[in-house]
C-alpha cells in the first residue's frame, strides 16, 4: 500500500491537529456502503504534512461484518480525513484520489 498526499492546504491557524483514516469501501445487497478502516493517523499542529508511505502494510484487519467483502469485484480505497479546529466546528472530508479494486473470490494464509 502506497500513500502520498501534501495536507499543507488544511492547515491554518486554527487548526490544533488532522486525524486522517483509509477505509474501503464496498456495496452488498443488505448495505449500499461499507466502511472498513484499514490504517489511521492524528498529525498535530506543527508537525509535517507530508505523507509518503511505500509498502504500508495496513494497521487494521479487513474486516468483514458478514460476507459481503469476499469476491466483491469493486473494493475502493479512499483516505479521509477529520479537521479538529482549537475552536468552531469539527469537519469531515474525502480526499479527492481513490483506487478500486477486486477482493479475492477466497481468503489463503500463508502460514503452515
Amino acid at each position: 500500500l502506497d500513500i502520498q498526499a501534501q495536507l499543507n492546504k488544511l492547515m491554518n491557524w486554527n487548526v490544533k491537529q488532522l486525524f486522517l483514516y483509509l477505509a474501503a469501501e464496498y456495496a452488498t445487497e443488505d448495505n449500499k456502503v461499507n466502511q472498513v478502516v484499514l490504517w489511521d493517523k492524528i498529525i498535530r499542529k506543527g508537525e509535517s504534512t507530508s505523507l509518503e508511505f511505500s509498502n504500508l502494510n495496513p494497521k487494521y484487519y479487513f474486516w468483514d461484518d458478514g460476507f459481503g467483502l469476499r469476491g466483491n469485484k469493486n473494493v475502493t480505497l479512499k483516505l479521509f480525513w477529520n479537521v479538529i479546529p482549537n475552536a468552531g466546528r469539527l469537519d469531515n472530508a474525502l480526499g479527492s484520489g481513490s483506487v478500486s479494486f477486486a477482493f479475492p473470490d477466497e481468503y489463503f494464509s500463508s502460514k503452515q
